[in-house]
């Protein structure tokens, strides 16, 4: 029979728990909603078998199985995305070849397995790990092995099983200590990025500092509705959390410095920035913008939900008229000389709908992918500004 015993974390690196708790004191994180860990250990082995990463504030259960090598054979990622039921969002199965090979070897046999609750899943398999080819297959969970009961994790999981103390490394500094997944953080000082003056270091130019912000456009949005998409897109990416019905000021923050090339020295500007402004009032906090649909609760850690582009450009517009603002920016796109759009420069297009009274202009992004859309919020709450870092800064 396994013994279980408590922690407040534990250290991925050293394999070691970290402050050791009673089952009182876990029972009470765990009504809090306060991270901890439980531990279940085998006799014979100085790791534990298994180490449950729990924390119900940020709807989050991690299992971890380990080797009698001390190696990660098995993680789980499960969402709490009911009151009574955890969502399976995640797992990863690895196998080593040898002894030799330490935990997490990149050249270990890795299944990796992502799931939505919407019945999507994807299947990646890595036979030679990393770099050694990989085959992608639909995800074939069924839907009894995809939710699992809340009750079987946490304090309550381990009733009937004997209570051991935690060992730990006394007086040790953990240096990988276990926290919750979060979602990607703006990082950025945005603010900074639009007040002229502030020395903001640019890599490989010198002497770089804002300017002024340059105004682009102003954009109608009369239903409040906004979406921030691919301008081609068929489908625009809408946020799901409206803005007033306006008429609101697009604008690019602007860096200025100076390059060089052997002796020769030159002016420089980047434009790694582009801001809605909705208020005349500075953002105190920042956080990601959602979609319509799209739940944090599933994000993986540093991830970020956002709108995709192969065109390495986005767009503003109000979302009730996207059909027929995005139309005729594929029409200006398609036909040469058309007047469907109008060029800002800088690499801007304007389409406009006066039946609506809508506009959409476009932006430039630092390439193809996903960028994430943020809003900046005032000390009340309210939408302030709402920003997408175009550049990889």
């Amino acid at each position: 029979m396994a013994a279980v015993s408590y922690a407040e974390g534990w250290d991925a690196e050293t394999r070691c728990a970290f402050r050791p708790l009673s089952r009182v004191a876990a029972e009470e994180r765990d009504a809090a909603g306060e991270p901890y860990v439980v531990l279940r250990r085998v006799a014979g082995r100085e790791v534990p078998a298994e180490v449950h990463l729990i924390a119900w504030r940020d709807h989050f259960v991690g299992q971890w199985v380990y080797d009698g090598l001390g190696r990660r054979t098995l993680e789980v990622d499960l969402r709490l995305l009911e009151d009574d039921r955890l969502f399976l969002r995640r797992y990863v199965e690895r196998r080593y070849s040898s002894p030799e090979q330490r935990d997490l070897a990149p050249d270990a046999w890795r299944l990796t397995v992502e799931l939505l609750p919407d019945g999507r899943g994807g299947k990646i398999l890595e036979e030679r790990g990393e770099g050694g080819g990989s085959s992608h297959t639909p995800a074939d969970v069924p839907e009894h092995r995809r939710w699992h009961d809340r009750s079987g994790f946490g304090v309550r999981a381990a009733d009937g099983a004997p209570v051991t103390e935690t060992a730990f490394a006394g007086g040790v500094r953990p240096v990988s200590l276990w926290r919750p997944p979060r979602p990607r953080r703006m990082e950025t000082a945005v603010d900074d990025l639009f007040r002229p003056g502030v020395p903001f270091p640019v890599e490989p130019w010198e002497k770089t500092e804002t300017a002024a912000p340059r105004h682009i456009a102003t954009v109608r949005i009369p239903t409040g509705r906004l979406a921030i998409s691919d301008p081609v897109d068929e489908k625009p990416r809408e946020l799901a959390e409206r803005i007033p019905p306006g008429e609101y000021a697009l604008e690019a923050a602007v860096i200025v410095g100076e390059g060089s090339y052997g002796d020769e020295r030159y002016p420089v500007t980047e434009e790694p920035a582009v801001r809605l402004r909705v208020r005349d009032e500075p953002a105190v906090a920042w956080e990601l913008a959602l979609g319509e649909g799209e739940d944090p609760r599933l994000l993986l850690d540093g991830h970020a939900y956002g709108f995709g582009t192969d065109g390495a450009a986005g767009a503003v517009a109000d979302a009730a008229a996207w059909q027929t603002l995005s139309g005729k920016v594929r029409r200006s796109c398609s036909e040469e000389g058309g007047d469907a759009c109008v060029s800002l420069g800088e690499g801007h297009l304007h389409a406009a709908d006066e039946t609506t009274g809508s506009d959409l202009v476009s932006f430039r992004t630092g390439g193809d992918g996903t960028w994430p859309v943020w809003f900046g919020r005032s000390a009340t709450g309210a939408v302030v500004s709402v920003v997408v870092i175009t550049s990889y800064l």
